[in-house]
């Protein structure tokens, strides 16, 4: 599984761009957009990916969801979920819980 760690908004919540740290030996971050998630770019190391990040203006996600980054619905429905706090910041809202 992959978590949630960036979320760049977009107007329309769905178009937003997603930073993923992919699960695996070394950390991976890989960048997709909404809303079917097939525009990719990646996987980086995370190194270079956290100046994206920053030159882009992402908001890190406070409290990273997992989600399958393989399976467009698993995104979507968590970037429904991705809430703005502040310029640099995203928060996770589950509302199930």
């Amino acid at each position: 599984m992959a978590t949630i760690v960036a979320i760049l908004f977009e107007e329309k919540l769905e178009n937003s761009y997603l930073a993923l740290q992919l699960d695996g030996p070394e950390p991976e971050i890989l960048f997709t957009k909404g809303p079917d998630f097939t525009n990719r770019m990646g996987p980086f190391p995370e190194a270079y990916a956290e100046a994206t990040l920053r030159i882009w203006n992402y908001c890190k996600v406070l409290n990273p969801p997992q989600v399958f980054e393989n399976d467009p619905g698993s995104l979507a429905q968590a970037i429904k979920l991705l809430r703005r706090e502040s310029d640099t910041a995203a928060r996770f809202v589950d509302e199930g819980s």
